[in-house]
């Protein structure tokens, strides 16, 4: 009796889910490591129009960068080799999205804790959170994908999917901020902060992974 073929679909095989889980992992620790540097930068205050100050939010988005792209790093090395300039990448991208995104994030943050919210005015920081994750994912995944172009084919998509992950991930990280009360720092929000880092980590690195094993599939298929 003749053996019925395999059945290679990557979704199923064992490479595709260890690729994803690592990449998740490897999301969540990037965006812890991220968040205690952020967390440690904001004890430190200088006048916003100094040159120093535009320089210290360059450093601020470079470490965050190499942090998400060094650990991401660690997870894409045994599927695509030669992939050194995706931490250089990262932390470009990471640059030119801290520089935009932070002066955004302190007019919300002085909306959301400065003002009685409306369902009107709720509805419209929501909307203005997801936004600007479009643009913190979109520049993210633009930079990587200059790097990524380069092994895998449609690689434009990861643009796309980097927007919608880093899109829902700030909502995320909006709603962890509503449990806590702005400028207290004490055990209870410690740990408020980690979890909603993780879980905007997870939320990131899931929808991000599920396009990274599509746009790896036939090299996950040569693993088997």
């Amino acid at each position: 009796m003749q053996k019925q073929p395999r059945f290679t679909h990557p979704w199923l095989s064992k490479d595709s889910w260890t690729l994803w889980e690592w990449w998740v992992l490897a999301t969540v620790a990037g965006g812890l490591i991220g968040m205690a540097i952020v967390a440690v930068a904001s004890t430190v205050t200088s006048p916003p129009e100094t040159i120093g100050a535009v320089a210290f939010l360059h450093l601020v988005g470079a470490l965050e960068g190499m942090a998400l792209g060094f650990t991401q790093w660690l997870a894409l090395r045994r599927y695509i080799k030669h992939i050194g300039w995706w931490i250089g990448a990262t932390v470009i991208g990471a640059i030119v999205a801290w520089l935009v995104g932070s002066k955004v994030i302190v007019v919300l943050t002085l909306i959301f804790f400065n003002t009685v919210l409306t369902d009107t005015t709720r509805l419209t920081l929501l909307r203005a959170v997801f936004l600007l994750g479009l643009w913190v994912g979109g520049v993210l995944g633009l930079a990587q994908w200059f790097v990524l172009r380069a092994h895998v084919r449609r690689g434009v998509t990861w643009v796309f999917a980097n927007a919608l992950a880093w899109g829902l991930g700030l909502l995320i990280a909006l709603l962890g901020a509503t449990l806590v009360k702005p400028g207290e720092f004490t055990a209870q929000t410690a740990l408020v902060y980690i979890a909603t880092g993780a879980t905007t980590g997870v939320v990131v690195g899931a929808v991000t992974g599920i396009a990274l094993v599509w746009l790896l599939k036939p090299r996950l298929l040569r693993h088997r």
